[in-house]
C-alpha cells in the first residue's frame, strides 16, 4: 500500500504548491449501477455511496480533487445463496472546466486504490474475501454554482482475470 500511495501523495503535493486559490472541501452522495461481472454478482442491484473530497483549483480551468469514497451493494439472493460487495476507494481526480474557471461543464479522469470486500454465504458456509486493486474513472460533470455540482462517471477495477468490477456512477457534490 505504501508504494501505491506515493503517486497520490505527489499529486497532492503538486496541487498544494500550484494552487490558484485556497482549497475547498466537500462531500458527495453517489449511486452506483453495476456493470459486467459485478452486475452478475449483485444481481443488478444499484448501490449507494458516500464520500469526502478536497478541491485544489490550479487556475485556467484545471483542478485536482483527492477523494475518499465508500460504496456498498445491497444483498443479492440466488435461491439459498446471498452475496454482497462493497468498496473503499482512495484516489485523485483531474478536472478540466471548459469555461476556464471552476463552473459549468467539466471533464474528469481519475486513479485510485480500491479495497474491495465480497461476501458469499449459503446454508452451509460463509466466505468473505477482500483485495486491494487499482481503479480508473472517467466522466463528465456540471458545476451549477460554487457549492453544488453533479457528475456521471464510468469506474473500472479489475479484481482478477475473470472478474471486472465496473460501474456507472452518478453523484451530487457539495463543496464548502
Amino acid at each position: 500500500m505504501k508504494t501505491s500511495s506515493l503517486p497520490l501523495l505527489a499529486l497532492l503535493a503538486a496541487a498544494l504548491s500550484l494552487q490558484g486559490e485556497a482549497p475547498r472541501y466537500g462531500v458527495q452522495g453517489l449511486v452506483n449501477i453495476p456493470l459486467g461481472d459485478l452486475k452478475d454478482f449483485v444481481d443488478s442491484k444499484p448501490g449507494p455511496g458516500i464520500g469526502v473530497h478536497g478541491t485544489f483549483d490550479l487556475g485556467d480551468g484545471h483542478m485536482l480533487r483527492p477523494r475518499l469514497d465508500y460504496s456498498i451493494y445491497p444483498e443479492a439472493s440466488f435461491a439459498s445463496v446471498k452475496q454482497t460487495a462493497s468498496n473503499l476507494s482512495l484516489g485523485g481526480d483531474y478536472l478540466y472546466f471548459i469555461a476556464g474557471k471552476p463552473e459549468g461543464l467539466y471533464f474528469t479522469g481519475g486513479l485510485s486504490a480500491v479495497r474491495w470486500s465480497f461476501e458469499h454465504k449459503d446454508t452451509l458456509s460463509k466466505v468473505t474475501s477482500s483485495t486491494i486493486k487499482f481503479g480508473l474513472a472517467a466522466g463528465v460533470g456540471y458545476q451549477w454554482n460554487a457549492t453544488v455540482g453533479t457528475e456521471g462517471r464510468f469506474v473500472h477495477s479489475r479484481i482478477d482475470s475473470g472478474f471486472q468490477a465496473d460501474a456507472l456512477q452518478a453523484g451530487v457534490t457539495i463543496r464548502f
